[in-house]
């Protein structure tokens, strides 16, 4: 069975540019797989499996959103509207962002070159953490690759109509049972131990969610990073992807490199340094330029002399 719907303009606020919103590395191919210019993922809602596709009809300034859901219920199209709108950072006024941000010279020009990219929402907190824990001094492509081999050994698995087949992103639930060895297999690498230590935590020591959303962001920053294979960037990652914690800034090499070189700044800058210096130019709405300064950095391969 197959349900169709679009999100239409008026329920999108302000510009979208889906391509560089899901290739901006907020997700990864793992995530959300790119299939040409839509967009598949898997995901279990009430304990059944559901395709999700998506992909952008109309402009960057009058986008809509094409929907297909497949699953073999019977299924609430609203549901998955609010779902796909909260996950797309569909329901933020982007206009009112930009308002924020465009305040000199060098967030007016990565705003206008990648205008519509939008910060994205975990709605699986698991999956987020999970995603960005093994994301640490990882390429993209090694990430991905390690994603796809959980998901391949511990996950369930939904064929689409064409015949394309996905497995819905690992929680800690698929991973509890496993051994080190079994994640030694899906070639972690190193990254194997922390990796088994951490899904070991979490199955004694689950995560309260709501309870750390509310919470004192430096309080709840350190319980992130209390975590095994979480470090400063990986927690701040989880903050604002996850959490929606939008006055946090995660600094990878990209977004280090090109704060560095747009602002002129000193190389020997600290993460702190770097993060307050962004949080002081733009407070709440800090998380907001992460993605610009990735894509530009990524994009221009920007490198510091």
């Amino acid at each position: 069975m197959v349900e169709e719907f679009f999100i239409l303009n008026k329920e999108i606020k302000g510009p979208l540019n889906l391509k560089f919103t899901m290739e901006s590395e907020q997700f990864t191919n793992s995530n959300w797989r790119r299939i040409g210019e839509k967009y598949r993922k898997v995901v279990k809602i009430k304990g059944k499996l559901v395709g999700l596709e998506v992909w952008q009809e109309g402009s960057v300034e009058k986008p809509k959103i094409h929907v297909k859901i497949y699953c073999k219920n019977k299924v609430k199209v609203e549901d998955f509207k609010s779902r796909i709108i909260q996950e797309l950072g569909l329901n933020y006024d982007l206009e009112a962002v930009y308002d924020r941000l465009e305040n000199d010279a060098v967030s007016k020009k990565l705003i206008n070159q990648f205008r519509g990219l939008r910060l994205v929402r975990y709605l699986n907190l698991e999956e987020c953490l999970i995603t960005y824990q093994l994301s640490a001094n990882t390429m993209i492509k090694r990430l991905e690759q390690m994603c796809e081999a959980l998901k391949q050994r511990f996950c369930e698995k939904f064929r689409f109509d064409d015949g394309m087949v996905l497995a819905v992103f690992p929680t800690v639930k698929h991973l509890s049972e496993a051994t080190l060895k079994d994640f030694e297999e899906c070639k972690l690498g190193y990254k194997a131990k922390p990796f088994f230590k951490l899904i070991k935590t979490l199955t004694r020591k689950p995560v309260n969610w709501e309870k750390l959303e509310k919470m004192d962001i430096v309080k709840a920053k350190r319980i992130l990073m209390g975590l095994p294979g979480v470090g400063e960037k990986v927690a701040d990652a989880v903050l604002l992807y996850g959490l929606g914690r939008t006055e946090v800034l995660p600094i990878d090499v990209w977004v280090r490199r090109t704060l560095i070189k747009l602002y002129g700044l000193n190389p020997n800058l600290t993460y702190k340094k770097l993060q307050n210096f962004v949080k002081e130019k733009f407070g709440e709405f800090s998380g907001y330029f992460g993605p610009y300064l990735f894509y530009y950095g990524r994009a221009r391969k920007v490198v510091l002399d």
